[in-house]
This record gives C-alpha cells, sequence and structure tokens, in this order.
C-alpha cells in the first residue's frame, strides 16, 4: 500500500484533519463576521459624515433639500461628479489621498484594527488548543508506553491505558504487549530450563551414586586374595551393575529430551495392533515365566497417527510394570478400540493394585510406591511413558484399588485430517 494512502487511513490523522477543517470553518465564519462588523462601522462613519454634509448644505440653501438626499441615498446622480473632482483636488483630496489623511477612516481604524486582531487572536488560540490537545494525547501515549516498559523490565505489573484503542499508536500499544508477553514467557522458559537442568543432573548424580558405591566397593574386593569362584561371582555383579548403569543413563538421556521438547516425533499412520505386538516383545519371556494369562482384544485396523518407535517405548514401560506386578498364574488384558475423537488402548493386570496415595504420584519420575518391593525400581519407566504419549497429543492415567490390580487408560486424540 503506497505511504501516502497509509498516513491519510491513519485514524489519528484523520481525526487531526476533522478537527482542522472545523476549526477552519470556524475561523471563516469568524473572518466573515468581523468583514460584516468592519463594513458596518465604515457605512455608520459614512452615514454620519453625509448627514453633518447635508446639515450644513441645506442650513445655507434649503431648497437644495430634495436634490442633495436623492444623490446620497440613491447615488444615481453623477451629473456634477467632473466638478466635484475639481473643487476637491483643489484641497488635494482625489484616490491619492492617504489614507489617515481621509476623516472616515482615520476614525474608523482603531475598530477595525481591535476587531481583526481579537479575530487572529481567537484563531491563534483555536489553532494552539487543537495543536495542545493532540501533543498532550501523543505525550501521555508515550509516557504510558514508556512507564509499561520501564515496570516490565523491572519485573513489576503495570497496566497500560486505552490498550485497545485505535491507529497506530495503538497497534503500537498491541505489539508492546505482544512483546513483553513474549520475553516474559521465554525468561519464565529459561528460568524453568536452568531448574529441570539442575534437577536432571541431580537426578542423574543420585541414581549413579549407588551402583558406583557397589562398583567401588567389588573392586577393591578384588585386590584382596580370595578364591577364584568368588573373583567370578564379583565379576558377574560387576557386569550387572556396568549394565544397570548404562540402561539408567540410556534412560535417563530419554527421558530428559523428552522433557526438554527436543524430539521431533514422526506423524506416520500406526496399526494399534502392530504397536501391541511390538511392545510385548521384550516382555513375552517374564510373562511366559510367570505362567500369564495374556489376552489382547480389538479390531487389527484400528489406527491413529503418531511416532510407532516411541510409542512402542512407552508401551514397553507400562506392560513391564503390569508384568512386574501380576503375580504367577495372573492375568494380562489388552483391550484396544477408537472413536469419531480418540483411539484408547486399556491395559489392565490382575496384581496388587496401587494405594490411592500413590495414584497421584505413580507418573512422576523416581517415584516408588510405599508398598512397592522392587529394589532395583527406579522409578523412571511410567515417568518415560507418560512424556512420550502426551508429546503425541496423548494421554495416560490409571484406575486401581488395593488387591483389585490396576488398568492403564492410553488415550491418543486424533487430529485434523485422521
Amino acid at each position: 500500500m503506497d505511504v501516502k494512502v497509509m498516513f491519510l487511513s491513519n485514524i489519528e490523522v484523520k481525526s487531526f484533519i476533522i478537527k482542522y477543517i472545523g476549526l477552519f470553518l470556524v475561523s471563516l465564519m469568524l473572518s466573515l463576521g468581523v468583514s460584516f462588523l468592519s463594513v458596518n462601522i465604515i457605512k455608520n462613519k459614512v452615514v454620519e459624515n453625509n448627514q453633518a454634509l447635508i446639515g450644513n448644505i441645506i442650513s445655507e440653501n434649503p431648497n437644495m433639500e430634495s436634490n442633495i438626499v436623492s444623490i446620497i441615498t440613491q447615488g444615481n446622480s453623477k451629473e456634477n461628479l467632473e466638478l466635484g473632482k475639481e473643487i476637491l483636488e483643489k484641497y488635494n483630496y482625489d484616490n491619492r489621498i492617504s489614507l489617515r489623511n481621509e476623516p472616515i477612516i482615520t476614525s474608523s481604524i482603531k475598530s477595525l484594527f481591535n476587531l481583526n486582531a481579537l479575530l487572529i487572536f481567537v484563531i491563534f488560540v483555536m489553532i494552539f488548543a487543537l495543536v495542545i490537545y493532540y501533543l498532550k494525547k501523543i505525550y501521555n501515549d508515550i509516557k504510558d508506553m514508556t512507564d509499561y516498559v520501564y515496570n516490565s523490565s523491572e519485573g513489576r505489573n503495570f497496566e497500560m491505558n486505552n490498550k485497545n484503542q485505535e491507529g497506530q499508536i495503538g497497534l503500537l500499544k498491541t505489539e508492546l504487549l505482544k512483546m513483553t508477553t513474549v520475553l516474559k514467557e521465554k525468561v519464565e522458559l529459561l528460568n524453568k530450563e536452568k531448574i529441570f537442568l539442575n534437577d536432571t543432573i541431580s537426578d542423574i548424580s543420585h541414581q549413579l551414586r549407588t551402583p558406583m558405591t557397589s562398583l567401588i566397593i567389588l573392586n577393591d574386593l578384588m585386590y584382596e586374595d580370595i578364591p577364584k569362584e568368588t573373583k567370578i561371582e564379583f565379576l558377574d555383579k560387576i557386569k550387572s551393575q556396568l549394565k544397570r548403569m548404562e540402561w539408567l543413563i540410556k534412560s535417563m538421556l530419554k527421558l530428559s529430551k523428552l522433557e526438554a521438547k527436543v524430539i521431533d516425533f514422526k506423524n506416520e499412520k500406526v496399526n494399534i495392533n502392530e504397536l501391541i505386538k511390538r511392545s510385548l516383545q521384550p516382555n513375552l519371556i517374564p510373562i511366559e515365566l510367570k505362567n500369564i494369562d495374556l489376552s489382547i482384544n480389538g479390531d487389527k485396523n484400528i489406527y491413529y497417527i503418531g511416532d510407532i518407535n516411541w510409542s512402542t517405548e512407552a508401551l514397553v514401560n507400562v506392560i513391564k510394570n503390569c508384568v512386574e506386578h501380576t503375580p504367577k498364574g495372573g492375568k494380562l488384558q489388552i483391550n484396544y478400540d477408537q472413536n469419531p475423537l480418540y483411539s484408547e488402548i486399556v491395559i489392565k493386570d490382575s496384581g496388587e493394585g496401587i494405594d490411592k496415595n500413590d495414584l497421584p504420584n505413580i507418573f512422576k519420575r523416581f517415584y516408588k510406591g510405599k508398598s512397592s518391593t522392587k529394589e532395583d525400581s527406579v522409578g523412571i519407566g511410567l515417568a518415560m511413558a507418560k512424556s512420550i504419549i502426551e508429546s503425541q497429543n496423548g494421554d495416560i492415567y490409571v484406575k486401581s484399588e488395593k488387591n483389585k490390580g490396576a488398568e492403564f487408560h492410553i488415550i491418543l486424540h486424533k487430529t485434523y485430517g485422521d
């Protein structure tokens, strides 16, 4: 758009032009009024002068009254105009006479000057008032924005006036509000990231402390004079601890990436039946060893949009948790279905259930239930599952009662175009 067109379409410019035109019309009317008064003043002086002239002539020549009066009142007799010119020229009274030597003008000039001076003063005051009005308005808006920026930079709340006003200043205020909001969000995000990084480092340090201590003790014992069988046993324990540390570090890194939202999840068509089959593979041996009755129910053609690899990681952890808490000869049911809004996977075990006090914290990382008997449990699997599912526009929650098993519900919401 042309700059000139944008300028003229501006609400503040429009308002100023309208008020200026109104002021011009008022000034024009005042000017016409002053002109009328000026003419009226001169008219009064001319009438007064003619009255004095007729009085002097008629007092000397009464018989000339009708002729003189008709000339003055009607102004249509110019028979003796040249004679009058000749007579008055003898006294230097003609078109070249100075204004200050003309008695009518001289007697009227003060009144005319005062009227015009008053007109100029009134017009000046009106223009000055209009300019001051707009300057004050602009100054107040600038001061308001300056105060807002200053208080925002100091971390104090400040309510800006006329946030929704029209025009370029209103647009500037809106953009300023947007900018400060974005900056505040970024500052908050940076603070959260600092806290998150600090917590992550603390968690990794805490979780590695126990296996590291075990490794140091076992390593020191290896220097002792001990039987070969004991050394082999210690080496097996060291190997086991190293594997545990490797798993823990990998899991922590995955969880940290998930919670920091730095992973790009794929948006592909995922068959839920295939997803469940993949997720069961790492858990088939424990299921078989514990003789758990496994049942899977659902339409094999149901799908959702997501990342099958990360989704498998989530389901593996949920199924692993259910298998670990299911007794020998227990049951594990996996049901899945869909409706127009979402797809749902329900994983139900017949284990000891979850205490109601533990339910609100079950998906927090490194949380171990008060009734948990697994010493090597870290409490990271369900937290990772929750992060993965929520990162794919999903939800997860659990229903459970003590001694009645646990029921995990995984909701995968559909997006437009699914």
